[in-house]
C-alpha cells in the first residue's frame, strides 16, 4: 500500500509541479508569437505585450496604447514502449488552445501600466486503456492527464533613465489539474488552487545596437483543493471519494538576455534562462477521511530528485520591409527529473525546439504568426531503475502553432 501511495504521489504531484513554471517536459515556457518565433529569446528585446512574461521592463517601449490578443494551440504527441510487456502505445491525438488578452496604456512619457490574462499553460495526455492493460492485470483503465492555468497579470514599467528602465508584473495564477489512472481501481483526482507571485524586470540600453535585459520571477507558493476518487477503497470499507490538498511551492525562475542589431533591419538575441528545480524537497499531500489517512497517506508525499536547468535560447529577425518581418529559432530544454521518476502521464523528456514566424504591419494593426516544434530525446528506463517511476522508453514531439494581433488605439 505504501508502494502504491507513493507512485499516485508521484504522477500527480509531478503534473502539478508543471502547472506554475510554464518550462521543460510536455508544458511551454513561452507566450507571445513574435516572442516564441524567436526561440523565446526576448529577455533583452521584450518590445511587445509578452514582456509581461518575458520582461515587464520592456513594457517602457510602447509610445501608445494598445489592445493584444494571443491564441496558440499545443498538441503533443507521446509514444511508451515496454518490449518485456509486449506495450508499444501513443498517446491519443488531442489539441489544447488557450489565448490571451492584455490591454496596455503609457501613463507618461515615461511610465507604461498594462494588465494581460493569458494561460501561460495548457496541456496534457489522453492513452487509449486497452493499449496498456499489461500495467493493470489486465483490465481496461482511463489513462488521462489534463492541466492548466489562468493568470491575471497588472503591471508597471517605469523608465528610470535613458538607458534604464524597471518593471514588475504581480502574477495572481488559477490551477487546475485532473488525473485519471489505475490505483486500486480506478483512481480520479480534480483539483484547483491559486498561487501568488511576481515577475521583475531590468532593461538596460547601452547604446542604439545593444540591448541587456534582466528577469527574475519570485518563488510561488499554492495550495490545490479538491476531490480524490479511488473505486479501491470500498474494499477497505470506506468510502471512494476524499478531499485531496496538495501544497507546492514553485521555485524562482531567472532569465538574462542580450539583444544586438548591427543594422536597423536585423536583430539578433540570446538569452539563458534559470530554473531552480533543486529546491524542490518535499510537497506533502493530505486527507480527510482517516481510513485514507491510515492506508493511503504514508508515502503519498513526493521526495524529488529534480536538478536545475539551463535553458539556451537563441533568436533572429530581419526586416523585408517596414511592414514585413521574417523570424527564427532555436533552444534546449533538459530533462530535469530523475530516471525513476518518469511516467506516462508526464511524458518528460529533454527537448531540441526549432522555430519561425512572420510579422506584418498595417495602419495601426500588427498580426504575428509563429510555429514552433519540440523534438524530443527519448528516455529508457530499466526495471532496476524505475523505482517508483514506469520502466519503458517514453518519447514526445510537441506542435505549437499561434497567432497575436496588437491593435493601437
Amino acid at each position: 500500500m505504501k508502494r502504491l501511495s507513493k507512485c499516485l504521489g508521484i504522477l500527480v504531484l509531478t503534473m502539478t509541479m508543471t502547472i506554475g513554471l510554464y518550462s521543460n517536459g510536455v508544458n511551454l515556457n513561452g507566450n507571445g508569437s513574435k516572442a516564441i518565433a524567436m526561440g523565446g529569446a526576448f529577455v533583452g528585446l521584450a518590445d511587445d505585450y509578452s514582456a509581461v512574461f518575458w520582461n515587464p521592463a520592456g513594457l517602457t517601449q510602447m509610445k501608445e496604447a494598445s489592445l493584444s490578443f494571443f491564441a496558440t494551440n499545443i498538441i503533443p504527441k507521446a509514444t511508451y514502449k515496454l518490449a518485456a510487456l509486449g506495450i508499444d502505445a501513443k498517446s491519443e491525438n488531442k489539441m489544447y488552445p488557450s489565448a490571451g488578452i492584455g490591454y496596455f496604456k503609457p501613463l507618461s512619457e515615461n511610465m507604461v501600466f498594462g494588465v494581460y490574462a493569458y494561460v501561460p499553460s495548457g496541456l496534457g495526455a489522453k492513452w487509449n486503456g486497452a493499449n496498456l492493460t499489461a500495467l493493470s492485470g489486465g483490465t481496461t483503465y482511463k489513462w488521462e492527464s489534463f492541466l492548466g492555468v489562468f493568470a491575471l497579470s497588472p503591471t508597471i514599467a517605469v523608465k528610470l533613465t535613458e538607458q534604464v528602465s524597471f518593471g514588475v508584473a504581480l502574477n495572481l495564477d488559477y490551477g487546475m489539474l485532473k488525473l485519471k489512472m489505475p490505483a486500486l481501481g480506478q483512481y480520479e483526482e480534480d483539483i484547483k488552487g491559486f498561487g501568488f507571485g511576481a515577475t521583475f524586470g531590468l532593461l538596460f540600453k547601452v547604446n542604439e545596437a545593444i540591448r541587456f535585459g534582466l528577469s527574475f520571477k519570485t518563488p510561488m507558493k499554492a495550495t490545490l483543493n479538491g476531490d480524490a476518487t479511488m473505486s479501491g477503497a470500498a474494499l477497505f470499507g470506506l468510502p471512494t471519494t476524499d478531499d485531496a490538498k496538495r501544497k507546492v511551492t514553485w521555485p524562482m525562475w531567472l532569465g538574462a538576455g542580450l539583444c544586438f542589431k548591427p543594422v536597423d533591419n536585423f536583430t539578433l538575441t540570446i538569452d539563458a534562462q534559470y530554473t531552480n528545480w533543486k529546491k524542490l524537497k518535499n510537497i506533502p499531500m493530505a486527507y480527510t477521511n482517516a481510513g485514507w489517512i491510515q492506508y493511503f497517506q504514508e508515502g503519498s508525499d513526493l521526495q524529488l530528485k529534480w536538478k536545475d536547468a539551463i535553458q539556451w535560447r537563441f533568436g533572429l529577425e530581419y526586416g523585408l520591409s517596414d511592414a514585413v518581418f521574417l523570424r527564427a529559432g532555436f533552444y534546449t530544454d533538459p530533462c530535469v527529473s530523475a530516471i525513476d521518476t518518469h511516467n506516462i502521464l508526464l511524458p518528460e523528456v529533454g527537448y531540441k525546439w526549432i522555430t519561425f514566424g512572420l510579422g506584418y504591419k498595417s495602419g495601426n494593426i500588427t498580426f504575428d504568426l509563429a510555429v514552433e516544434y519540440g523534438m524530443g530525446k527519448d528516455v529508457t528506463v530499466s526495471f532496476a531503475d524505475a523505482g517508483d517511476g514506469m520502466p519503458g522508453t517514453f518519447g514526445a514531439d510537441i506542435l505549437v502553432p499561434n497567432l497575436a494581433v496588437t491593435i493601437r488605439l
